[in-house]
């Protein structure tokens, strides 16, 4: 902890808080989303000083949650996987997880523009009218065989391959290839590890996924009260324009002042953000393209007809998140629709808010129930995409991929473990832990 004798208050886009004098920090986390707040939490927690920096004058980055109308509403649908890195992170730091699983009954699967019955999850596929007998029984098994899987000999097979060298049958194609979207948020089968979308895929199967009551604002929030506790330091007052210098003498370079750290946490952006501020080359090509989204998100004052659409011969998806999550006022709802995006698409704007609009009238939305709408054409869901040709998630570049002593990197593209927010959270744990030289 800083000297208390020796600190002054000084004014950031929170309100005040106590800093050191001198600015002197162990610690300059950069970046206060997801993974900025786990590693400067991790950090706190071993009696380092540390300080967050954030130029978007709050925390919570691609988590944040906001008002639409009088319904909380996230950037775009999220969902928090049960078993994954983010869920055990937030345990071992006692951040409370409170939401609901989404509702399997009446799923439907969008299929030659008409909607089909998918009973009661992925085994419910066996008696949807989407295949035919003998497509039923090579999805069975398919679907037995997926939990035994290894995905090591995969890692290095694109998705579409891994899907060719398994059927031929284009009904069953279109299925695994629309599961793999919907586990992995990404539209790129030619590029995407079937190692890693399989890992993705499977874990989303056997443990599930959370809408978080409140949206994932309560764990923005839950997290930042806690590392203000701990004894974090936070300022929303100036981006970070650069860390110049070498580990344990960095300074820590922002729009308003310079700052004096031993070490570096750059948790902000993607791999452009990175190479900006550290110098380092190759980020970019090594955590492959971004993935993206088109999002509509809806209020609306009653439920709509259908509560998830996922569509099987079209990137589109469709869910109400609120309820099952208390996101909404009682009888009303949260909803969202998404097109995921290759890396290649273009941003037609007008074309895929068609396209939304359209999966949203299909689900039994109507103009009348509509509150408020909100449509970003381009989301970045996660900077990277792990990649065939790069081994997939063991290819991305590394916490220490900076290739400077104090200085390391944390986010959805880096390490070798999880996608999303998963990547998020285990990548700064990774990254919390070296500088602590914790093994």
């Amino acid at each position: 902890m800083p000297d208390s004798g020796r600190r002054q208050t000084l004014q950031t886009g929170e309100g005040a808080v106590d800093t050191p004098r001198e600015n002197a920090f162990d610690t300059a986390v950069v970046g206060a989303g997801l993974a900025g707040l786990v590693a400067a939490n991790r950090l706190a927690d071993a009696g380092r000083s540390v300080i967050v920096l954030d130029g978007l004058g709050a925390s919570g980055g691609r988590a944040r949650t906001s008002l639409l109308a009088d319904h909380l509403v996230n950037q775009g649908p999220h969902a928090l996987y049960v078993g994954g890195h983010a869920s055990r992170a937030l345990r071992h730091l006692g951040v409370p997880v409170e939401g609901e699983a989404p509702p399997t009954r009446g799923t439907r699967g969008l299929y030659d523009d008409r909607l089909h019955l998918l009973p009661a999850g992925p085994v419910s596929l066996l008696r949807t009218s989407l295949l035919s007998p003998v497509e039923k029984m090579a999805v069975g098994a398919l679907l037995a065989r997926l939990p035994r899987l290894d995905p090591v000999p995969l890692d290095e097979v694109t998705v579409a391959d891994w899907i060719d060298s398994v059927t031929r049958r284009e009904a069953v194609r279109n299925l695994l290839a629309a599961l793999f979207r919907l586990a992995t948020y990404a539209d790129c089968p030619e590029l995407q590890s079937a190692g890693a979308a399989l890992r993705q895929l499977s874990m989303a199967l056997d443990d599930g996924v959370l809408y978080l009551h409140g949206g994932w604002q309560s764990l923005v929030d839950g997290l930042t009260t806690r590392a203000v506790a701990a004894g974090v330091v936070f300022r929303y007052d100036g981006s970070v324009t650069g860390i110049l210098g070498d580990s344990p003498r960095l300074t820590i370079r922002t729009a308003t002042e310079d700052l004096s750290a031993r070490n570096a946490v750059v948790a902000a952006g993607g791999p452009e953000t990175a190479e900006r501020l550290t110098g380092a080359t190759g980020l970019v090509e090594a955590a492959g393209p971004p993935t993206r989204a088109a999002v509509l998100d809806l209020a609306l004052d009653r439920q709509p007809d259908h509560q998830f659409v996922l569509g099987i011969d079209r990137p589109v998806y469709f869910s109400v998140h609120g309820p099952p999550a208390r996101l909404a006022p009682a009888g009303q709802a949260i909803a969202s629709a998404a097109r995921y995006l290759h890396p290649d698409a273009d941003d037609a704007a007008g074309e895929n808010r068609s396209a939304l609009e359209d999966i949203a009238a299909a689900c039994g939305v109507q103009a009348s129930s509509l509150l408020a709408d909100r449509y970003l054409h381009s989301m970045t869901v996660a900077h990277g995409t792990p990649l065939a040709e790069r081994g997939g998630l063991a290819g991305r570049p590394g916490i220490e991929a900076a290739d400077r002593p104090g200085v390391l990197i944390a986010g959805d593209w880096v390490g070798p473990e999880g996608m999303l927010a998963d990547a998020a959270a285990s990548s700064a744990w990774a990254a919390a832990d070296t500088l602590l030289g914790t093994p």
